[in-house]
């Protein structure tokens, strides 16, 4: 007969909050090593291997036995401190923009002790493993991040990750979400390894435990499996040569494309119509022309032919007492022949990111566009930016609240008032078929897929552009940051993505993530590329976002369950 076996109760096992007792690191420096590791593993250090590693202090305070005050303010004091040192930028569009940096990065720090009071509440009262309970809730709050108001999702986990090309094809499944997910994994197995008992003792002796074990084999095999798709994705992947493309990068600091004069404006055409000659000296053939956002001076004039002549006259003193009806029609004119004309002179399409000023019978409304203009042709294609900037081109609930104004860096009683774009239309342009994301929607997961799966629509774009205006932000992180977040993009939907950027950082980008040429941000040049086609189906453009809303919704699910257990004061005495 086998000897039986006992197992000897390890006083560690019995109580989830032993292993971390009230003397040891205060939960402030916990908060604000994780903060500090987690900016490093971004830009501008961009030092992404620490991202592994960068939450452990954070995670380790889910079982802490201090106090719930300084558990809360440790991790509000983490939050607070990575993201004002991660959004920093902000301050740069203004001279007072500081006050708008430190209100947004206040906001943000919010995130970390809501991380911490689900996660909690799922470990503590729920009895949920810190592996199951913590990257469900983190990835869960990314995902929710994304969608308040028009969305930041920057500083994803995932995105300090943009150089792994191997880790970063699982997007085309789970979206960037995927990679978030595992990184969360791996930091929540080493705070198990540090505070969970790592052996049994039994009449046979010591021997490894088998939930440390179990562990273990998740996250090699989450690893092994993500890193193995990655490689067979990339291996298997086959490019084909796509549209010629000339993405003009101008290098305007804000004021100088904000210029009204004569002089300034002869200046700024003069520097276009440079760029684009020697773009056409350094190709011979060009399928495309990509201008920067807003970068035409002038506005762009769209009037309802079946608006009637008293509703125009009235919009149009509207907009300005000054000048009525005539005045636009003879602006509108203007605009398309010189358009119209520099298109048919060097006989290439130009996208043109423009202003527009909208004469609807539904009212004036202003949009930030790109309008695609052909030789010879003068029908028109116009993409509106569906996904706005709140306090950069709209301020939310500012008739509420007219002091709003303050986090905005406009002055003198000028009110950012775009109107939102209502249509993911895609440019047809010969034989090929464009998607455009304007300005931060390129960082937007749920903004750039609908142009990839539109209802009654079979043949996706096939070239991504992007066209963005960083002039803000005088060569800081944010031009680097604003690349890694849009690589994403191109994973996600399996697609080329071409960007035209004022100061940079202009770039061609393959279906794998891989930036394949790009010029230097704070530089003015050209950037002739052929877009490499990619013919691979992408589940994500199907499916969405399906694994951010899951661990969204079991977020929310956790907030009510564990706070029932909290009212009838259980506490589990011995997690999984």
């Amino acid at each position: 007969m086998a000897p039986q076996v006992l197992e000897q109760a390890d006083p560690k096992a019995a109580d989830p909050q032993a292993t971390a007792h009230p003397g040891g690191t205060h939960p402030v420096v916990l908060g604000l090593a994780s903060a500090l590791l987690l900016w490093f593993a971004f830009y501008p250090a961009n030092w992404g291997w620490l991202a592994w590693g960068a939450l452990v202090p954070l995670f380790s305070m889910v079982q802490s036995r201090r106090s719930r005050l300084s558990v809360y303010l440790g991790a509000w004091a983490g939050g607070l401190l990575f993201w004002v040192l991660a959004i920093e930028w902000v301050r740069l569009t203004d001279v007072d923009a500081w006050f708008a940096w430190l209100v947004m990065a206040l906001a943000l720090s919010f995130w970390w002790p809501a991380f911490l009071l689900v996660c909690r509440l799922g470990v503590l009262r729920l009895g949920l493993p810190l592996m199951i309970a913590a990257p469900v809730v983190w990835v869960g709050l990314e995902f929710s991040r994304a969608h308040i108001f028009t969305g930041f999702p920057w500083y994803y986990l995932a995105h300090s990750q943009h150089e792994m090309l191997p880790l970063i094809q699982i997007s085309d499944i789970s979206g960037a979400l995927g990679i978030s997910l595992l990184i969360a994994v791996v930091n929540a197995w080493i705070v198990d390894l540090r505070t969970l008992p790592l052996f049994h003792t039994t009449s046979a002796g010591r021997t490894l435990a088998r939930s440390q074990l179990l562990r273990a084999a998740v996250v090699l095999l989450a690893l092994a499996g993500t890193i193995a798709y990655g490689t067979v994705r990339i291996a298997t992947s086959r490019f084909h040569d796509g549209p010629a493309l000339a993405l003009l990068q101008t290098n305007l600091p804000q004021y100088r494309k904000e210029a009204r004069t004569a002089a300034q404006l002869d200046q700024l055409f003069l520097l276009y119509k440079t760029l684009i000659q020697r773009a056409l000296r350094e190709r011979e053939r060009i399928d495309l022309i990509v201008w920067p956002e807003t970068s035409y001076p002038h506005a762009f004039i769209a009037r309802d032919p079946k608006l009637s002549a008293e509703e125009y006259e009235r919009q149009a003193r509207a907009l300005d007492p000054r000048f009525g009806g005539d005045h636009w029609k003879e602006w509108e004119t203007a605009v398309l022949s010189h358009l119209h004309g520099w298109t048919d002179q060097i006989r290439a399409p130009m996208l043109v990111g423009i202003v527009s000023y909208n004469f609807h019978s539904s009212g004036f409304s202003k949009q930030n566009t790109a309008i695609l203009f052909e030789p010879r042709i003068r029908t028109l294609q116009v993409y509106a930016k569906m996904h706005l900037v709140p306090f950069g081109e709209y301020i939310p609930l500012v008739d509420m609240f007219p002091w709003l104004t303050i986090l905005t860096p406009y002055r003198g009683g000028t009110v950012p008032s775009l109107a939102f774009g209502k249509d993911p239309s895609v440019f047809t342009l010969g034989r090929y078929r464009f998607a455009v994301a304007i300005c931060f929607e390129d960082t937007i997961p749920h903004a750039v897929r609908r142009f990839f799966n539109r209802p009654g629509e079979d043949h996706p774009p096939d070239v991504l552009v992007n066209i963005s205006n960083d002039g803000w932000f005088h060569g800081s992180s944010e031009h680097d940051m604003h690349l890694a977040t849009s690589i994403f993009r191109a994973v996600e939907n399996r697609v080329p993505m071409a960007r035209a950027v004022n100061t940079g950082l202009s770039a061609l980008i393959d279906g794998n993530g891989k930036v394949i040429k790009a010029l230097p941000k704070v530089t003015e040049g050209v950037l002739s590329v052929i877009a490499p086609l990619d013919d691979r189906v992408s589940l994500y453009s199907a499916w969405g976002d399906w694994l951010g809303a899951t661990c969204l919704a079991v977020t929310v699910a956790l907030l009510p369950t564990g706070l029932f257990r909290v009212l009838r004061g259980r506490r589990v005495a011995q997690p999984a």
